[in-house]
């Protein structure tokens, strides 16, 4: 892996893969609580990106943090379905592009907003969940994966 970079272009690609039902998170290890996750649907990408709410103070983007998280893109935590979670939506299937840009959204929220120091510090977790739950490996991505 190439750092921030190369990890987006990796999940960019992951993400286009994903079949229906599919569910993809990527976590800071430990027990941070600083994780981004998507969802496969039959018409949406649905994907989350924390928000302060479920963190500890120090871990929180905070003011700075989340201007550069909505800068890139992510809509607002809300009473919504996403809860206190910033979130954003793609129709699928979605161009390439939007995937990339989805993906530039996931590394500037991890890195820049939340101040995760590399993917190197991330592992991640797949399920399919139309087919039993069955663990998904994304090897692109270049992450451990944790079951």
């Amino acid at each position: 892996m190439t750092g921030w970079d190369g990890f987006g272009e990796a999940l960019a690609e992951e993400l286009a893969s994903l079949s229906s039902g599919s569910v993809l998170i990527i976590r800071e290890a430990g027990q941070t609580g600083r994780y981004a996750q998507f969802l496969q649907s039959d018409t949406t990408v649905e994907a989350e990106l924390v928000g302060d709410h479920h963190l500890d103070p120090a871990l929180r983007a905070g003011e700075s943090g989340s201007r550069l998280i909505a800068d890139a893109g992510w809509k607002p935590p809300e009473d919504t379905v996403y809860g206190h979670n910033w979130w954003a939506e793609l129709p699928w299937p979605s161009p390439s592009a939007a995937y990339r840009e989805l993906a530039a959204m996931t590394v500037t929220g991890l890195g820049d907003g939340l101040r995760i120091t590399g993917p190197q510090a991330l592992v991640y977790e797949a399920w399919d969940g139309r087919r039993g739950n069955r663990s998904l490996n994304l090897p692109r991505l270049g992450l451990t994966p944790q079951t």
